[in-house]
C-alpha cells in the first residue's frame, strides 16, 4: 500500500475523506498533531505510534513531519464526467504534456487547485503519474483536484475541442498573447515539458499559441512556474469580468 506524508498532506487527505488505512504518528509528535488526531478519531481512522526512524523508512523520505498515512492507491477519473462539469460551469481545464519531474508536477497541481481548475488531464506514458512524492509536492492539493489519465492527449485535445473547448498552449515561440484572447467559456491550458515543450502533434492542436513576455537575460520559464501564470491570468480575468457583470 502506497504511504503518504507530512502534515498538510495528511490533514487534506482526511479533509477530502479518502480512503485511509491507518496514521502512523512519531511518539514525540502527538502534541503538535492535535487537531489532526482528533479530526482522525472522528472520521474512524486508526492512529499508530511509532518511533521517527520507521517513519522515514515508510515515507522514503526525512520529511514526513512526523505523520505518515497509509492510503490506498490515488483514483484517477475518466475524461467525459470532467469535460461536462467544465463545459457546463465553463471551467478550466489544464492538460500537461510529457511533464516529468514530480516536483512540477506538484506544484502546478497546487497552483490548478488554487485557482478553480475544473480536472489535470495527464498522459498516461511519458509523464509523471501521482506517487506519494508528488503528493507532497502539491501540499495536499491533490485531494481536491480530479485527475484525468488519458492513453493520447492529442485526441483528448481533438475531443474537447469538439465539444467546444477553446485550447490555449504555452508556447515561447508562441505569437499570441493572453489580452488578444477571449477567456470566458471553456479552456484547457497546455502546458509541455520543461526543455522540450509541448510535442508537434499537441501543439498543432492548440487553438492559441502563448508567449509570456519576459525582461531578464533567461530565456523562458520553469514549466511549473509558467503553467502557475497562465493559470492565475486566466483566474484574474475572469474574476474581473464577473466584478464588471455583476456591477451593470
Amino acid at each position: 500500500m502506497p504511504y503518504i506524508s507530512g502534515r498538510h498532506v495528511v490533514a487534506e487527505a482526511l479533509a477530502a475523506r479518502r480512503s485511509i488505512r491507518r496514521i502512523l504518528i512519531a511518539v514525540d509528535a502527538e502534541a503538535a498533531l492535535a487537531v489532526l488526531l482528533n479530526r482522525a478519531r472522528d472520521t474512524g481512522v486508526a492512529v499508530q505510534r511509532l518511533d521517527r526512524r520507521a517513519l522515514t523508512r515508510l515515507a522514503d523520505s526525512e520529511r514526513h513531519q512526523g505523520v505518515v498515512a497509509e492510503v490506498d492507491e490515488f483514483i484517477t477519473w475518466d475524461l467525459e464526467p470532467v469535460l461536462a462539469d467544465a463545459i457546463g460551469r465553463g471551467g478550466v481545464l489544464l492538460a500537461l504534456d510529457q511533464i516529468q519531474d514530480p516536483q512540477n508536477l506538484g506544484s502546478l497541481i497546487r497552483s490548478a487547485e488554487a485557482f478553480g481548475v475544473e480536472g489535470l488531464v495527464l498522459p498516461r506514458h511519458r509523464s509523471a503519474s501521482v506517487t506519494p512524492l508528488v503528493e507532497r509536492s502539491s501540499a495536499g492539493a491533490i485531494e481536491h483536484l480530479r485527475v484525468v489519465e488519458v492513453t493520447n492527449l492529442t485526441r483528448a485535445l481533438q475531443h474537447m475541442k469538439r465539444d467546444g473547448v477553446w485550447t490555449v498552449g504555452l508556447d515561447p515561440a508562441g505569437s499570441d498573447r493572453f489580452e488578444g484572447i477571449d477567456l470566458r467559456g471553456p479552456l484547457c491550458v497546455v502546458v509541455g515539458a520543461e526543455g522540450a515543450g509541448m510535442s508537434r502533434l499537441v501543439l498543432e492542436e492548440c487553438d492559441y499559441r502563448v508567449c509570456l513576455p519576459t525582461v531578464g537575460r533567461v530565456a523562458s520559464l520553469n514549466a511549473a512556474v509558467a503553467g502557475s501564470i497562465a493559470l492565475w491570468e486566466i483566474f484574474r480575468r475572469r474574476q474581473k469580468a464577473r466584478s464588471e457583470d455583476s456591477a451593470d
